[in-house]
């Protein structure tokens, strides 16, 4: 009997259940070509394979996984701690090209510097980031189903919405966990009261540092949430100088172009 990938019978993204939807293909809950390994579960084929999809209905046709992957894998190559053990001295993608050893970082024609095309790979990327929470959160808790994630699911699956980003923005100083290869999500009984008291989650994810609203109550506790938030989190001004919505996916460092200065300073 083939294996199946579930263990309710029902799928976090599309709410629909056996025998409508089927199980076989393995979920990873985040994209194999950044190095995870990780397989979730209760994610249907169909929807597996709508994350990979490109949108016909855009102009700039893009997937939720390639925007996540192609800004991700930048940082990646960069950074020694997450550069992939092999000899590949360079990444070429669909937007740009990466010389590690000259550490020379090009962007291709391909990605537009126009309104439209900026706007669509930003919200693509945003989606991509919560549909990783939401299929770790399940992985580590089972608890994905719940109604409370209504608002990620429409946005993630449905592109319906908009749900806002925030990061830290870096000086320059990255940290790198222990692991470095593998990314983690941790769901520690602190971490999951802040969702259900609050609705936040922060991710930390290739040196980047991410806060999402992921349940109803962001929207109420939010100016507070984020001004203590940002308090701890600039404190001396060493590592972040502040904490920002995200507006276009050019506004995070992914090039990691800060870096580059302080070390020529």
């Amino acid at each position: 009997m083939k294996k199946e990938y579930t263990k309710h019978g029902k799928c976090i993204w599309c709410s629909k259940e056996k025998p409508e939807v089927t199980f076989f293909e393995k979920p990873h809950t985040i994209s194999k070509k950044l190095g995870a390994k990780k397989i979730g579960f209760d994610i249907c084929d169909s929807c597996n394979k709508y994350f990979g999809t490109r949108e016909k209905s855009s102009k700039y046709q893009m997937s939720v996984e390639l925007a996540f992957k192609e800004i991700f894998n930048v940082t990646r190559y960069l950074l020694p701690e997450f550069a992939p053990k092999n000899n590949k001295q360079y990444l070429r993608s669909v937007y740009f090209d990466l010389f590690k050893t000259e550490r020379i970082f090009r962007i291709k024609k391909t990605f537009k510097f126009k309104p439209d095309f900026i706007k669509n790979f930003t919200r693509q990327f945003k989606r991509g980031i919560y549909e990783v929470f939401l299929q770790e959160y399940h992985r580590n808790t089972g608890l994905g189903l719940n109604d409370k994630f209504n608002i990620v699911r429409k946005f993630v699956r449905y592109d319906y919405g908009d749900l806002p980003l925030y990061f830290g923005d870096n000086n320059g100083v990255y940290l790198v966990p222990e692991k470095p290869q593998a990314p983690s999500f941790y769901f520690s009984d602190k971490v999951l009261s802040n969702i259900n008291d609050f609705g936040f989650y922060t991710m930390f994810l290739f040196g980047h540092l991410f806060y999402l609203e992921v349940t109803p109550k962001a929207a109420i506790s939010r100016d507070i949430y984020l001004r203590k938030e940002a308090s701890k989190l600039i404190g001396s001004g060493f590592i972040y100088n502040s904490l920002k919505e995200m507006k276009y996916v050019t506004d995070l460092d992914f090039s990691l172009n800060k870096l580059g200065k302080s070390e020529t300073n």
